[in-house]
């Protein structure tokens, strides 16, 4: 089809070319479509961009740094370290006297999960709510609840359940995050 001469990202021309291939049955078809991408700015998602690391700010740190002389930090509670080049979760976890479910759980991690450079790792379970200094965050384009979660040492459980979500759904852009208290009733 001459559909698939044009660019994934040529959104006009997929609305009129679906039309004259017969796809769209309304003569409106294009126009509706064009309306409705531009209306939500839906070509924003045609651009797959890195999102920057969401780390805490520290707040302290722990008395006593891991044996490869890397500090522990500490935000909302809980100590954390930030993940270098070529650590393993059975390094850290060796090196902090730790066993490797912790790591696993206390990160919301499943063992197939990869270790990036600049990655938070607690170690020690993360709070039910943030910090007092902390009642919501609004959500970035691309932002999931597990990173919002690391960012603010919250257990992405509580989360889901504060913000009326289901576990796995994810925030849109703009929407607000309550890290403290239960969204309420009237406001979902």
């Amino acid at each position: 089809s001459f559909l698939f001469d044009l660019k994934r990202t040529d959104y006009k021309g997929w609305a009129r070319g679906l039309k004259k291939a017969g796809y769209a049955t309304n003569p409106k078809y294009p126009v509706l479509l064009i309306n409705l991408i531009e209306k939500h700015k839906l070509y924003d998602y045609d651009q797959v961009k890195e999102m920057p690391s969401l780390t805490p700010e520290p707040e302290e740190y722990a008395s006593k740094p891991m044996r490869k002389g890397r500090k522990v930090l500490v935000h909302n509670r809980v100590k954390y370290i930030i993940v270098k080049s070529g650590d393993t979760y059975f390094e850290i976890a060796n090196n902090l006297d730790m066993m490797l479910w912790q790591i696993y759980k206390y990160n919301d991690l499943k063992r197939n999960d990869h270790l990036r450079p600049g990655q938070v790792i607690y170690l020690q379970p993360k709070r039910s709510k943030a910090k007092k200094d902390y009642e919501y965050h609004i959500a970035k384009r691309g932002e999931t609840m597990y990173r919002i979660s690391q960012k603010y040492a919250v257990k992405l459980r509580s989360l889901y359940k504060m913000n009326r979500m289901a576990e796995g759904e994810q925030p849109n852009p703009g929407q607000r995050i309550h890290l403290r208290k239960p969204i309420s009733a009237s406001s979902s």
